[in-house]
């Protein structure tokens, strides 16, 4: 189960608070009594002072700027007093209010002093400029005292955001330039944009990717940006990555490539048009490889009830292949096909030597298989039509050993091992196809067994399982291996664009990474998830990052596309979107 994080429920946001009770007898005529109180005395004592508090406040308000920008003047008024010297800023700052109290003090006139108190005041031009430097800092600080006391009577939800300083600003342009610069890798992790509040980088560090990591959104571009970032990250820090795309993006390869390139690491794909080679059973142990045909295969129809008998007669074909090979040349998939004919099984178990330790096991099972097909021919039939209709597709002519030798051959486990990086293009001309469906499954399955195989030696793949529309995978199939992910190195980064499919990954992975959702009721489940608010709704290019374990936040930021080197045209078929899954709602 994924860690909890704390909702907004828990996060109870703060209440406002008074200084003088709601509740107190008179307080509005209090209240009133201490404003007129606090401007007279600055009337009187420090005019300056009252005028700059107000300008401050003010341009605190209108800018929504931080307090901490009324630093700037503060500094900007101790540099002028430490200029003409502190004990001649003092005295021009007390020698108005003294004057208007020995005025107001004069003994025996008081009452036509109060009467006529504007000649307190006389020779303003002169002394009141010389307040000036300490009633910067004066103004400043009582600015910034108005401005504690109206967030203090504010309640946080009616708060309005900061808008950010010069500083920020600065700091923001600055981590913009280097993510645009190629900059997404960080120390533990990788970069996705900036935070829309403090312009500090937002990156996600490995170990919180650990457990599963999902984006989505409703514009495909931008959850395939930010996928890809990710990805860009971890192949420039040589970590093997998997993919698994069916978007039919026509650029993906060649960015793909470009980025592989600069970091000096391998690149195979594998599509309709190669020029990888794959071939994941032609090793193994024999109940594994009839496990991945058998996987891949659809059994839906009539035929369904032959899968168990299938399975033993592949069993005992992958044992016969391995007792007596054939052509090395030759596409296991067109030996299996061949040996799928009791008669050739027959003849080839002619070829097993007489030193094989379980020759005469083999023989009896063999014939117990033969036996069966015989006496039941459509046990095979589908499984024979579905394997020649793959072998016929465009991807089945790659589905054999590479004249060029193991180097232009996928091996997921090698791969794994040797750092590699792996592009499994399914997309084509119609994703929705037999051959591409059957293809998907079998390179799922081959995803478990290579990260069972890795936990079975407790090797940590530190690699990523990259599944760039996951919507259209099966849904069984992405969630084992989200499940599995921790346990072997190999996290799963599944984006999607489906409402559907969000939701779920959402509650699957540690990470989440929303972009807008134009579903609604999927949009308040991602915030739910995350714990916070869709108010107001992100906006494009905008995306909210929420770590379940350990659980962090950051509920609103920006995307920053980080350049990648020039990638050459790619010949693949014009981008198309999927209008729904097509197997996430099935087994």
């Amino acid at each position: 189960m994924p860690a909890e994080v704390v909702t907004e429920a828990e996060q109870v946001p703060r209440r406002a608070r008074y200084l003088v009770p709601r509740g107190l007898p008179r307080r509005g005529e209090i209240i009133a009594a201490c404003v007129v109180l606090v401007v007279l005395a600055h009337v009187l004592f420090a005019q300056l002072t009252i005028i700059l508090a107000v300008v401050f406040y003010l341009v605190t308000k209108l800018t929504r700027w931080r307090v901490s920008w009324l630093s700037v003047p503060v500094v900007a008024a101790v540099a002028w007093t430490a200029a003409v010297g502190p004990r001649a800023a003092a005295a021009g700052f007390g020698d108005g209010p003294a004057q208007v109290a020995r005025y107001l003090g004069a003994s025996g006139q008081q009452a036509s002093h109060l009467l006529h108190f504007t000649a307190a005041f006389a020779g303003m031009d002169r002394w009141l400029p010389r307040q000036l430097p300490l009633a910067i800092v004066t103004g400043a600080a009582e600015a910034a005292l108005a401005s504690w006391l109206s967030w203090l009577h504010t309640d946080e939800r009616n708060m309005p955001p900061a808008r950010p300083g010069l500083i920020v600003a600065a700091r923001r342009a600055v981590t913009v330039r280097a993510i645009r610069a190629g900059s997404v890798v960080t120390r533990d992790g990788g970069c996705l944009g900036v935070e829309a509040g403090s312009g500090t980088r937002v990156a996600l560090a490995w170990s919180e990717a650990a457990g599963g990591i999902s984006v989505c959104g409703s514009a495909e571009q931008d959850v395939l940006t930010t996928s890809f970032q990710l990805v860009h990250a971890a192949v420039r820090r040589r970590k093997p990555v998997l993919a698994l795309d069916l978007t039919s993006d026509p650029d993906l390869p060649a960015r793909l490539g470009a980025v592989c390139t600069e970091a000096g690491a391998p690149l195979q794909v594998f599509g309709p048009a190669g020029p990888a080679c794959y071939e994941p059973f032609r090793y193994g142990d024999p109940a594994r490889r009839a496990a991945l045909i058998t996987a891949m295969l659809s059994w839906e129809g009539p035929g369904r009830q032959y899968r168990r008998s299938c399975v033993a007669y592949l069993e005992d074909v992958f044992e016969l292949l391995d007792a007596a090979p054939g052509d090395p040349r030759v596409p296991v998939l067109d030996e299996v096909i061949h040996l799928l004919n009791p008669t050739a099984m027959r003849a080839r178990m002619e070829y097993v030597p007489a030193a094989y330790p379980r020759r005469a096991a083999l023989a009896e099972r063999t014939r117990v298989s033969m036996s069966l097909i015989y006496a039941e021919p459509a046990t095979t039939a589908q499984l024979t039509r579905q394997l020649r209709e793959l072998r016929a597709s465009d991807f089945g002519r790659w589905l054999r050993p590479s004249s060029h030798g193991p180097a232009a051959e996928i091996d997921l486990g090698r791969a794994v091992t040797e750092r590699d990086v792996v592009l499994f293009r399914l997309g084509g001309p119609d994703p929705r196809a037999a051959s591409a469906a059957m293809l998907t499954r079998l390179i799922c399955e081959d995803l478990l067994a290579a990260g069972a195989a890795l936990r079975g030696i407790g090797v940590d793949g530190d690699g990523l399982v990259w599944l760039p529309e996951c919507g259209s995978l099966p849904r069984r199939a992405v969630t084992d291996m989200i499940a599995r992910g921790p346990g072997t190195g190999l996290p799963v980064l599944a984006a999607t664009t489906f409402p559907q499919v969000a939701a779920e990954l959402a509650e699957l992975t540690n990470v989440v990474v929303a972009h807008r959702m134009t579903d609604a009721a999927t949009a308040g489940q991602l915030a739910a998830v995350a714990g916070t608010s869709t108010d107001p709704p992100l906006g494009a290019g905008e995306f909210l990052l929420a770590v379940k374990n350990p659980p962090r936040l950051v509920p609103r930021a920006q995307l920053v596309r980080a350049r990648i080197p020039a990638p050459r045209p790619a010949a693949a078929p014009p981008h198309r979107a999927l209008d729904a899954p097509q197997h996430w709602e099935g087994a």
